[in-house]
């Protein structure tokens, strides 16, 4: 009884693997025949450099000194827009169409090409119906062909890294390089076309002309101003004569000080003038009176002429009483001054005084001095004043201009960098000197990478073990019959008494109780 129930066991065990062999067997087969089957894929692959900026430009040496004003591109790194954009460049359907001018569609012939071109077709018709029911404009060939070739061109970016790889797949191998080869020097031409418009030197020149113009009117307005006010340097100007300023004001109090000093100088030295003598008695003596000496001979001689007078002229007439008069008066005189003596004094200069005096003229001399230079100062620390106040007010003016100039300049310097820039970029576009670089060309590839027997035979057998198992598990699960007493107690959770042999065929399996 236990020899039949291991029998019916191994029995269901092989059919089971029959099951899954005939699966596994299916699977790989058809992997293996489709591998073998699809036409092989080759792939060629280019890179491309990505910088921040190409070439140094080589500008003038004093614009190479406003290291300022020179393009931040020169130093900012490459970013991830950056590489996103190359990308973008380098995936473009324009770009594509352009590298596929004047080159004649690829086609491949073949019993699956054409099969699967039928496919294509077939499934293409409810698109075709929609285009032509609402008016669409159907594709051209050509653009059918760029479409597809658009699917089979990959571009990526080599994690950290500035270099952008890009892949096309194609089933020839020299057709993937060659379209590989015109893609990326079309990329090229449009990389040195949009880095540079070939107007943009022209309109530099142009505006650097102009700025030139407007600068010298600036200038010549500036010099005009500066001639006509004496102003060159405000600020140095004017912080000269702040200094002047404050040296006058400083000298004009010191004067008045000093003015100050001289006239309380010459009150003082008046005031004691005043109560000082200016002589002093040297010598005193009594002397005869001078007056009677020289008049006692007068006396005598008029007596002397009355005598001979009165020899020729009567004592009555006018001549002798002239005399008589005469004579009368000097007698009168000699009478009176005979009894008086004449006191004779002498006096000498004070010298006290005379230094006074000295000191004073002194000081009125230096007190005029002081008031002269008093008045000058006064007129120059005035000057001072009316000079800064016209160097601020016609400061202004000058710094005005002088912003002017300034910013002419800015503009003229900037124009003048951008019209240099423009022209050595010029001839860097001319000779495909670019931010860009294909470190990598693009080779004919020796191997497929499609598909790959090997790879795909593996995974074939991996997808055949799979399915193998699938089958016979689908098979087990499908299978009402029960062959063992374990699945009788699992079934229907019952113990199983006795197993009753049924003797009328050997193919059916043995009941239980």
């Amino acid at each position: 009884m236990g020899t039949q129930t291991l029998q019916l066991a191994v029995e269901m065990v092989c059919r089971r693997w029959a099951v899954a062999l005939q699966a596994g067997l299916f699977t790989f087969s058809i992997i293996a025949l489709a591998s073998l089957a699809l036409p092989p894929t080759y792939q060629s692959v280019a890179k491309v450099l990505v910088e921040s900026n190409r070439a140094q430009l080589l500008v003038s040496p004093g614009l190479q000194q406003d290291s300022a004003n020179q393009p931040s591109s020169l130093t900012s790194p490459v970013t991830e827009q950056d590489l996103n954009s190359e990308i973008e460049l380098l995936s473009s359907p324009l770009l594509i169409r352009d590298a596929l001018q004047d080159v004649p569609e690829q086609r491949r012939g073949g019993l699956l090409v054409s099969a699967v071109a039928r496919l294509r077709a077939l499934w293409a018709l409810p698109a075709m119906g929609y285009e032509a029911m609402h008016g669409v404009p159907a594709m051209t060939p050509r653009e059918q062909w760029a479409k597809r070739i658009e699917r089979d061109l990959s571009a990526s970016v080599i994690k950290r890294s500035n270099v952008i790889e890009i892949a096309f797949r194609a089933h020839d191998p020299g057709w993937s390089a060659q379209f590989l080869g015109r893609l990326l020097s079309r990329y090229l031409d449009l990389h040195a076309r949009i880095s540079h418009d070939t107007q943009a030197e022209k309109f530099f020149e142009t505006q650097r002309r102009l700025l030139e113009e407007r600068l010298n009117r600036a200038q010549q307005s500036l010099r005009s101003a500066q001639m006509q006010t004496g102003i060159t340097a405000v600020d140095a100007q004017q912080q000269a004569l702040i200094t002047q300023l404050y040296a006058a004001e400083a000298d004009y109090r010191k004067t008045t000080a000093s003015l100050d000093a001289a006239a309380e100088r010459v009150s003082a030295i008046q005031a004691q003038m005043v109560k000082t003598p200016q002589r002093r008695a040297k010598e005193s003596r009594v002397v005869q009176n001078l007056a009677l000496q020289q008049l006692k001979p007068q006396v005598l001689q008029l007596e002397a002429e009355r005598a001979e007078l009165l020899s020729r002229y009567q004592p009555t007439s006018a001549r002798i009483r002239e005399i008589d008069a005469k004579l009368q008066a000097a007698r009168a005189v000699l009478e009176r001054e005979n009894h008086r003596e004449v006191q004779e004094s002498t006096t000498d200069v004070n010298p006290t005084w005379e230094s006074l005096d000295s000191d004073l003229a002194d000081a009125r001399s230096e007190l005029a001095t002081l008031k002269a230079t008093q008045a000058v100062q006064a007129r120059q620390v005035e000057s001072l004043r009316q000079q800064l106040k016209s160097l601020a007010s016609e400061g202004l003016e000058i710094e005005r201009l002088q912003l002017e100039v300034d910013s002419d300049r800015q503009a003229f310097m900037s124009y003048v960098r951008k019209g240099e820039e423009a022209r050595a970029a010029d001839a860097l576009n001319r000779s495909r000197i670019l931010n860009v670089t294909i470190v990598q060309e693009p080779l004919r590839p020796l191997e497929p990478v499609f598909p790959r027997l090997g790879l795909n035979l593996f995974a074939g057998f991996l997808a055949a073990i799979v399915f193998a198992a699938g089958a016979a598990w689908w098979a087990e699960t499908r299978d009402p019959r029960i062959c063992s007493l374990a699945a009788i107690s699992q079934t229907t959770g019952l113990h199983a008494l006795a197993v009753l042999n049924d003797r009328r065929t050997r193919d059916e399996p043995a009941g239980a109780i």
